[in-house]
């Protein structure tokens, strides 16, 4: 068995006690978020969340939510009610992978995601319309669509992401 590290380094600082049981989607958003945040020195190593001051808000715009991690539920149940995984379970709402980013980061603004079959321009213009109401120079959406794809052995990711300011 491997041993999981216990740091993500600058983009995430410790790993959340719940990576080990994490989906795709909540590590790959984390992941995504914290690189954003980094670039725009909005985190830095010594500081991985955003700072008392900022509002952020996050919209995640996807065509298939949470599917895969749906999917991969969906086999655990066909052994019975009984063998229904609860870890998998947790991750089974497409709002939990930005839910997961908004604790890790401190983003306090709205956070959610939505299905559309065009994710980032629906995302991007959603974020746009929440900006008005944060405050100039403090605060920022960051805006994106995220798709995990199921397939036989591994998982197709698809991403893209913006940082807005208000």
């Amino acid at each position: 068995m491997t041993e999981q590290p216990s740091s993500a380094g600058p983009l995430i600082g410790p790993l959340p006690e719940r990576w080990g049981r994490m989906d795709q989607m909540s590590r790959t958003l984390l992941v995504e978020i914290g690189l954003i945040l980094l670039e725009a020195g909005l985190i830095t190593e010594n500081r991985t969340t955003l700072e008392p001051d900022w509002t952020g808000g996050l919209i995640i715009g996807s065509r298939r939510g949470s599917l895969a991690v749906d999917l991969e539920f969906g086999r655990t149940v066909t052994a019975g009610p009984g063998m229904a995984s609860p870890h998998l379970f947790g991750y089974t709402l497409a709002n939990i992978a930005p839910a997961e980013a908004a604790i890790r980061y401190r983003l306090t603004g709205p956070v959610f995601s939505l299905i559309d079959e065009n994710p980032f321009e629906r995302a991007r213009a959603e974020a746009e319309q929440w900006l008005a109401g944060l405050p100039a120079g403090r605060g920022l959406m960051i805006a994106g669509a995220l798709d995990v794809l199921p397939g036989a052995d591994t998982s197709e990711v698809s991403k893209n992401f913006t940082l807005l300011y208000a």
